[in-house]
């Protein structure tokens, strides 16, 4: 490829917001319904083209949103990935605090890593991950491929900051019945404190909460 053309080998999640399609007459005449919709929808507006601040320096992230779907694409470095279920668990525990459910596929493939504004989606990661959520996963559950879940076992990546420090990865992904991968979010190692919210400044942003409030969910 030139230099001006790049792709790269990424994590690549695509989610989609179950029942809005059969929803949308009554979201146009319900406005508590709509307000509930266009609420959570503004949340993933916070996740634009721009970098986040962790304690690995800058995590690229590429953030896409249509209608009742998101796609996020990260550069695939073993320390990205726990930031990325991190951002899916976040947007799933608001989504649920509106009523709605996710259902979603994570995997690994080759994109094109858009340059500055460019809001282009394309590589063969997003096709697989589409392919995935539509026709495999089916439930309301987030899957993880079954290479992703190797590179996950392989790497022994850990969890945090989605989950409590020493907890692996892929100790919050289990087998379902039908030998599907997917994310436990209701896993009890998996992080959720109080008063956590989306900081942004200077288009970086970061997730953040006191450390000392533990979680009330039940």
């Amino acid at each position: 490829m030139s230099d001006n053309i790049t792709f790269e080998d990424c994590f690549v999640a695509f989610l989609d917001i179950l029942g809005v399609k059969k929803l949308l007459d009554k979201i146009a005449k319900d406005e508590e319904l709509a307000k509930n919709m266009i609420d959570a929808l503004k949340i993933n507006t916070k996740f634009g083209n721009i970098k986040e601040t962790s304690m690995h320096g800058n995590l690229s992230i590429r953030s896409f949103y249509f209608s009742d779907s998101f796609a996020f694409i990260m550069k695939k470095e073993k320390h990205n990935l726990p930031h990325l279920f991190l951002i899916i668990r976040f947007l799933q525990d608001r989504f649920w605090e509106k009523g709605f459910c996710f259902r979603g596929a994570i995997t690994i493939g080759n994109m094109y890593w858009p340059e500055g504004e460019e809001n282009i989606l394309l590589g063969e990661g997003i096709v697989k991950a589409y392919c995935l959520e539509s026709e495999v996963a089916i439930y309301p559950r987030i899957i993880i491929s079954d290479d992703l879940f190797k590179f996950i076992e392989d790497e022994s990546i850990d969890g945090y900051p989605l989950t409590k420090d020493n907890t692996k990865l892929k100790n919050v992904i289990i087998k379902d019945k039908d030998g599907i991968y997917f994310l436990d979010l209701l896993n009890t190692s998996i992080l959720r404190p109080n008063g956590e919210k989306i900081v942004e400044n200077n288009r970086k942003f970061s997730i953040i909460w006191n450390v000392e409030n533990e979680s009330k969910y039940e």
